[in-house]
């Protein structure tokens, strides 16, 4: 990611007809890629350039802090999602004291001054913006408009029925509904970080793991999760089982929650080590962790998940 994602930060980089989605896209689920394919549409008939106009942050963080929602990824994350929806460049923009202070008749002002060459605003329908929130997409569109700006408001994108919403996602996360997860994400859930040194104990008892450096805001339920593991440094894919917890049968202490991925083929050792990036695709929810009376138990318990992790996996 560039050092400066902010709005500064494109300035003087000339894009033609800018086609502009805003909002928080936390999670990137289904509605947010509606707002986000309006841009890539619009980009495509008019010759120019779909932009994504983010915060790093929640602006709760700083407007109400005790109600601040967890965040289901972090900016860096959440970026390379947006760029993958086709977004060509992400604005991150900090969301503090002085931006906060916009008023919404000022907006508009604000986002030409720093992009020029704005043709079109992208939205959803419960888009909020300015000062206070006061502005919505129906005041958008009427100042946008006197600035000869086109906006475009999505449809919002339901699941069962009621709308997508990230808040709607975390809430199945917490519970362990991962299938209901994947399905308002529009993919699977993914937990990645770096492969970091581990004390062995998988390994002694016949279940060698590799331990993510990985600490969500929005964390799933304590749990073993069945899944697909990719090396991120050379894109091999093996099947695998995850375990997210606290390791109580191990560690009856421990208050900093693990995430430990055991491969159910046989990797090339050297490719799949501490430092390596990888990234945990998570197909099922298995079960939730829980304490067993012996080791013995818990790798007969192992084993088990193992198998009906390739069950499923069979089944597909």
């Amino acid at each position: 990611m560039e050092d400066d994602c902010s709005i500064e930060g494109i300035e003087g980089k000339h894009h033609p007809r800018v086609m502009l989605a805003l909002g928080m896209f936390d999670g990137v689920h289904l509605g947010h890629q509606a707002v986000l394919n309006l841009a890539v549409e619009q980009a495509k008939e008019f010759a120019g350039t779909a932009i994504a106009f983010s915060f790093p942050e929640h602006p709760a963080t700083l407007l109400r802090p005790e109600q601040a929602p967890p965040l289901l990824m972090n900016a860096e994350t959440k970026a390379r999602h947006l760029v993958k929806r086709g977004m060509k460049e992400v604005i991150l923009q900090p969301f503090n004291q002085e931006f906060s202070q916009i008023e919404a008749s000022r907006f508009i002002e604000f986002l030409t001054r720093h992009i020029p060459t704005l043709h079109t605003l992208c939205v959803g329908k419960n888009f909020r913006f300015g000062k206070n929130r006061m502005g919505d997409h129906a005041f958008l569109q009427e100042t946008a408009h006197s600035a000869g700006l086109k906006v475009l408001v999505a449809d919002s994108e339901s699941w069962g029925d009621h709308p997508i919403s990230s808040s709607r996602i975390r809430v199945a996360l917490t519970e362990g509904r991962i299938e209901e997860v994947n399905q308002m994400l529009g993919r699977e859930y993914v937990m990645e970080g770096l492969v970091c040194p581990g004390n062995a104990v998988g390994r002694e008892i016949g279940f060698p793991t590799l331990n993510l450096n990985w600490s969500p805001q929005a964390h799933p339920v304590f749990g073993v999760y069945a899944g697909t593991a990719t090396n991120l440094e050379t894109g091999q894919k093996l099947p695998a089982v995850a375990n997210y917890g606290l390791r109580p049968t191990l560690e009856e202490l421990n208050t900093e929650p693990l995430l430990e991925v055991h491969l159910l083929e046989e990797p090339e050792a050297e490719h799949w080590k501490p430092g390596i990036e990888l990234q945990m695709e998570v197909h099922s929810f298995l079960r939730t962790e829980r304490a067993f009376e012996s080791l013995e138990e818990l790798k007969a318990q192992i084993q088990l998940d193992k198998n009906q992790a390739l069950a499923m996996r069979t089944s597909l």
